[in-house]
């Protein structure tokens, strides 16, 4: 909540300003509080989810709740209208949402991988990993690409996390 009013703030709402204000609001905080309870293995999972979620939040915003915001006059359209290429017709607003809908299933067996660190099936990312290059070839939105990229990031590091783990259970056979 803290990174996103920062970034609306003072960085004028960029999507990607969320990589660099996530780490720095995590080593501003204490240990004492909620990432206290987090093992060392666990330490990074709040990193994940918060990035991911707040580029969700974003996309979401952007294409669905904005409009009905304004509608019930709830947020100030900005003065002299603007020009949303992704919510334009029916066709862009579901090309974005398709192209959101195609990168949670990554980033949802990347997180509980970054929670649990066991070893997940190498097909499930082999068939999830190019779901990924959809978003950036198609979507207008900035959170929508990101999240497409962090989503091959994720899998190509998952892929050599889980060949790394393999190779160190192996040596004990």
């Amino acid at each position: 909540c803290l990174s996103a009013h920062i970034s609306s703030s003072y960085l004028g709402g960029s999507d990607s300003a969320i990589f660099c204000l996530v780490p720095m609001l995590l080593l501003l905080s204490k240990d004492s509080g909620l990432l206290s309870a987090l093992t060392d293995n666990r330490r990074y999972f709040p990193l994940v989810a918060v990035a991911i979620g707040y580029l969700v939040a974003s996309a979401m915003f952007r294409l669905v709740f904005r409009d009905i915001l304004e509608k019930h006059h709830i947020i100030t359209k900005p003065p002299g209208g603007e020009y949303r290429p992704e919510v334009a017709t029916v066709l862009a607003l579901s090309r974005n949402l398709v192209s959101l809908a195609v990168t949670l299933p990554g980033h949802w067996m990347f997180g509980s991988f970054m929670w649990s660190f066991k070893h997940t099936r190498d097909i499930y990312w082999v068939l999830l990993l190019p779901l990924n290059f959809l978003p950036l070839m198609i979507s207008d939105l900035h959170s929508v690409r990101l999240l497409g990229a962090l989503g091959i990031a994720a899998g190509a590091m998952q892929l050599l996390l889980s060949n790394r783990i393999r190779r160190y259970g192996l040596q004990f056979v």
